[in-house]
């Protein structure tokens, strides 16, 4: 096989055979083995994605295939450090065989027959391995949409559904049981190596989306609003992303944008079935992270402002169904506080228009490199420009710019006034 990409010698036939002779009875060899890229350039930026296709042979003379997704670590020095530094692999592994199932075998027990991720396996392999292996859920109908043309009310709605069950499910858990284990589910942000890293991420591209402001029709405006907003960014970001008792919380997926998002299909063309993937940046919070993300990156741009409400009722409507289905001990918390909460996590609209929507817009390209959004060299801004002169994202922003306003979003004001801002945390713009 000739690839485009490395890979690690330990992933071979040897151990995957050694795997599977666990899982099949009478499996006596592998006579077909393949490992392909699984995403083209631009669908996955953080990770590398692999499909490994087997053919078994039986001591029966039977045959059987077996599809699995295999998800690896780039190998450039930037992502290298930032998974380590951020512990993805251990903790998705963590979610998939742990927390989904937990949150499956707690809807069995009350009459319902879910499931939020695929199959998880571990290879006979060092545990230290940083890969996560799965079931291949194409082989069971699921796919992606086109990401470029964004969820119809249909396929959002489904969505919220299922993700309404997700946050129910690790609410009535916490309540039932206590918190998460914090090494395993929490990302431990407040520190100054992991604020350098948040900085790696966002300076580059928040000074190219600057630069690119003057480009957005009656955007200027918003000038002074979105300077406050990215020179609090960091310190912003890593107060958003712990508990605050106060409110409701729940756990987050963390990034929910097309690509993480499968749908299965009827016969009529309908949604038959959801479910998620990438569960690498889970993290328990405020819900408004979430919807957020989801709507403003993913949904079509005729519904994902007009129908904002609607969706945001949508999903209220079934977390509280969801909660007495469980068996929620605590009061659920009203419609009124969830619009709280939307409007004192509202950073996370801006945050995700400027950065996830930017990422989701753009068309396929052998240029979409995770580590140009952190480069600060020719190759780097080509690509960051990519993004925000991109036609498609300036007709979003446009309108979701003079909708932050609106809403009073455009900094989370809540948030930042009790924060110090100290020199160290700030993006440091140059504009």
């Amino acid at each position: 096989m000739e690839l485009d990409f490395k890979i690690p010698k330990w992933v071979n036939k040897e151990i995957f055979h050694k795997m599977l002779k666990q899982l099949f009875d009478g499996l006596d060899g592998i006579i077909y083995f393949d490992i392909a890229r699984a995403l083209t350039s631009g669908e996955n930026y953080s990770t590398l994605m692999l499909r490994v296709q087997i053919k078994m042979k039986l001591k029966d003379g039977r045959t059987r295939s077996s599809s699995f997704m295999l998800k690896l670590p780039h190998e450039t020095k930037e992502m290298k450090d930032m998974l380590a530094s951020l512990n993805f692999f251990h903790l998705e592994n963590v979610v998939y065989q742990s927390v989904l199932n937990e949150m499956e075998r707690m809807y069995a027990e009350s009459g319902v027959e879910l499931r939020f991720g695929a199959k998880c396996y571990r290879l006979s392999a060092d545990n230290e391995k940083l890969y996560l292996l799965l079931e291949d859920l194409s082989c069971c109908g699921f796919k992606n949409v086109n990401r470029l043309d964004g969820l119809d009310v249909e396929h959002t709605e489904c969505v919220l559904r299922k993700l309404a069950q997700f946050h129910a499910a690790s609410a009535c858990r916490v309540a039932a049981l206590g918190p998460y284990t914090e090494k395993l589910l929490f990302h431990k942000l407040d520190s100054k190596h992991i604020r350098s890293k948040i900085r790696q991420v966002y300076a580059l591209m928040a000074e190219t989306f600057m630069e690119n402001l003057k480009n957005y029709k009656n955007c200027e405006k918003y000038r002074e609003s979105l300077l406050i907003f990215f020179n609090n960014l960091i310190e912003w970001y890593v107060k958003a992303r712990v508990v605050h008792t106060q409110y409701f919380n729940v756990l987050n997926h963390g990034d929910m944008w097309t690509n993480n998002i499968l749908f299965k299909y009827k016969t009529d063309g309908h949604v038959e079935e959801t479910c998620f993937v990438d569960y690498q940046n889970c993290n328990y919070g405020s819900p408004a992270q979430d919807i957020y993300v989801l709507i403003i990156s993913s949904v079509h741009i005729d519904f994902k402002l007009k129908k904002f409400d609607h969706f945001v009722d949508y999903y209220y409507k079934h977390l509280v169904e969801n909660l007495k289905l469980l068996k929620y001990p605590s009061g659920i918390m009203s419609r009124q506080e969830l619009q709280e909460q939307l409007k004192v996590f509202g950073g996370w609209a801006f945050l995700t228009s400027f950065f996830t929507m930017g990422v989701t817009l753009l068309d396929p390209t052998d240029k979409a490199k995770f580590e140009y959004v952190m480069r600060d060299t020719p190759e780097g801004k080509d690509f960051q420009n990519l993004i925000y002169s991109n036609p498609r994202y300036i007709k979003h922003i446009e309108g979701i710019l003079p909708w932050l306003h609106e809403r009073d979003l455009m900094h989370p004001s809540n948030l930042l006034k009790d924060l110090s801002g100290s020199p160290s945390s700030k993006l440091e713009m140059k504009i």
